[in-house]
């Protein structure tokens, strides 16, 4: 695989995000004869995560992929992320779900963690960079953000039909493209899995009503749109992050301290 990475990285990323797909699929399927919703995908996602992470730093790629300490100036030029603050924070409107037990909670917290993680590690991390490694920068997110959302069509094989899936697309592609750019302007994936693994639980404990969730949909293509459109002026002003632009390929990438 770090062969694969060196010479063809868009294939590199493509092999991880298939084989997250899958083991999805497997855990889901999994679980549903156990009778336990997400009873076995979060163990083999906790797997998956250990796997990556120690593959990552094994060959020295954590810095090139955004896996690294925070630091103060992570945030300029994000608005302090607080648009992923309000996103994230309005599900919590609908209120909490009565039917989960204290089992129930954390085992949604290890899978949307191990979700997050992965997701933005292949995602944000080996797609992006495999595409900007031979492609501008404009194509490395419009590519890796609207890749991030068609994926969302697995969720077919969970029940969603019809407008909800093209909602879900919609929303994937459009909040993949915003987070593409916040880690080109920052450099760093961390805060991006803080957020997707908030988002992912709040989906996941609040109570399902489509009427509000159609509301908050709409609310949050507003303001996906306005602040991509923010960072966009951020990066035309002074350009991607220092390490997005001068880290070199993982061939060359010298092994992490």
């Amino acid at each position: 695989m770090k062969k694969l990475n060196e010479i063809k990285p868009v294939w590199h990323a493509v092999i991880w995000i298939v084989a997250y797909v899958l083991l999805v699929n497997i855990g889901d399927w999994l679980s549903e004869l156990m009778g336990e919703p997400q009873l076995a995908t979060a163990p083999i996602l906790a797997v998956l995560s250990v796997v990556l992470f120690i593959y990552v730093r094994r060959n020295g790629w954590l810095r090139y992929y955004g896996l690294r300490p925070l630091r103060g100036s992570d945030a300029r030029g994000t608005l302090l992320y607080l648009p992923l603050v309000v996103i994230a924070g309005m599900q919590y409107v609908k209120g909490l779900r009565s039917d989960l037990d204290v089992a129930a909670v954390l085992l949604i917290v290890v899978l949307m963690v191990c979700v997050g993680f992965i997701e933005e590690l292949v995602f944000r991390g080996f797609l992006f960079r495999a595409i900007l490694a031979n492609a501008s920068l404009k194509r490395a997110v419009l590519i890796s953000g609207a890749t991030f959302g068609i994926g969302h069509i697995v969720n077919l094989a969970r029940g969603y039909t019809g407008l909800d899936q093209v909602i879900q697309i919609g929303f994937g592609v459009l909040l993949g493209i915003v987070l593409a750019l916040l880690f080109a302007v920052t450099g760093t994936i961390v805060p991006l899995i803080v957020f997707h693994t908030v988002l992912n639980i709040s989906g996941n404990v609040t109570v399902a009503d489509s009427g509000a969730e159609l509301a908050m949909l709409a609310a949050t293509a507003v303001i996906c749109a306005g602040y991509a459109a923010y960072l966009v002026a951020v990066l035309r002003r002074r350009g991607p992050d220092a390490e997005v632009q001068s880290l070199p390929a993982p061939e060359s990438v010298p092994a992490d301290r």
